[in-house]
């Protein structure tokens, strides 16, 4: 069923990943079969030197979102996407914000650097009206402990998805229909 009004939602991949291919790309077509607006940039993620230039341009895009954006992020888009609703001025309304495999602290300490300070919690949280964090039991790249963390910081509901490691096209996860519920149910 479409919706009446196009909602927009904004996808922001992780590390080295392509938004048009895996669940990321399923996701989108499934949501522009349905009417909605879909926004999905791809960053050129094959330097970490790169992280001003990606939060720069997902800035731009927040900062032109419309009222009742939905986010979706996946792994180091996580990261970014916290960043860059941390520095918006003025409330954007976002509707809500799905994290899957959502972390904020860095995964070991040569990467500190990229991952300090924290972000602003209560910036983020003062951006978009419902947070969910989804992670998977057997996740080994972001463990279910860091999601489970990034959840508590955010008052965020927290999603168990059994057995979907770290949700990535890359490893053979092409479809992700549970989300696609939960975001047509928003």
């Amino acid at each position: 069923m479409a919706v009446d009004t196009p909602t927009q939602v904004i996808v922001v991949h992780g590390w080295n990943d392509d938004p048009s291919r895996g669940w990321l790309g399923w996701l989108g077509g499934h949501l522009n079969e349905r009417g909605y607006d879909v926004a999905a940039p791809h960053f050129d993620m094959k330097s970490p030197h790169r992280l001003d230039v990606w939060l720069v341009e997902l800035t731009q895009l927040l900062t032109a979102a419309k009222p009742g954006t939905i986010l979706v992020a996946h792994s180091l888009g996580c990261w970014l996407t916290l960043r860059g609703l941390e520095s918006l001025t003025g409330s954007r309304a976002f509707s809500h914000m799905y994290l899957v495999a959502g972390f904020y602290d860095a995964p070991q300490p040569a990467a500190e650097k990229y991952f300090s300070p924290e972000p602003d919690w209560s910036k983020v949280i003062e951006q978009v009206s419902r947070r969910t964090c989804i992670y998977s039991d057997n996740d080994t790249i972001v463990t279910p402990d860091r999601t489970r963390r990034l959840a508590h910081k955010l008052d965020a509901e927290l999603l168990c998805i059994p057995e979907r490691g770290h949700f990535l096209g890359s490893r053979g996860m092409e479809t992700f229909p549970e989300l696609l519920s939960l975001i047509i149910a928003s």
